[in-house]
């Protein structure tokens, strides 16, 4: 059974070798930036636009028509969202990502090689988990803080029982 396994195995990662960059090339990331520029057709249809990703690094994104459009879930800068796609309303596409270069408003773009997926406003952390580590903090350097004037309280307190005793057994001068 162990001779069998062996081979098994090696034929398995050997007939997977050649699928993992095709996998690889059809998985998703997502990308968040600011909008660098907009290239839109004559009649103002959107066709690529370019971004600065939180690294610093520019991406040149196409976008698609058809089948799979391009989808769009963004604000404008009085907080009116706007949902759309590619195929239904290109000319307003490449206005709403004009606007939001700008204003340079952040978006989370979702790539698949060189196309973007979904563009939407820049997704952020959860502030509710990020509240309960400042909470602790908080409360760890307030109880620091307490804990410290405490001590000092202590050695205060010491130092003047110290003096005190100092003073008692200081021989008493014959002129009082």
């Amino acid at each position: 059974m162990k001779r069998l396994l062996a081979p098994a195995l090696l034929a398995a990662v050997v007939l997977a070798l050649p699928l993992a960059p095709v996998l690889a090339q059809e998985s998703d990331r997502v990308v968040d930036g600011v909008i660098t520029g907009v290239t839109a057709a004559p009649g103002g249809e959107l066709v690529s636009f370019k971004l600065v990703d939180s690294a610093g690094l520019m991406v040149d994104l196409k976008v698609q028509g058809g089948a799979q459009p391009t989808e769009f879930g963004l604000e404008n800068q009085a907080g009116d969202r706007w949902a759309s796609d590619q195929a239904k309303a290109p000319v307003e596409a490449a206005r709403r990502l004009q606007d939001h270069q700008a204003r340079f408003a952040p978006v989370t773009v979702t790539v698949r090689g060189d196309t973007a997926v979904s563009v939407v406003e820049r997704e952020s952390g959860r502030l509710e988990t990020n509240l309960g580590y400042l909470f602790a903090l908080y409360t760890a350097t307030w109880a620091a803080f307490f804990a410290y004037i405490f001590y000092l309280s202590r050695r205060q307190r010491d130092l003047q029982r110290e003096v005190a005793r100092l003073k008692d057994s200081m021989p008493r001068s014959k002129a009082q």
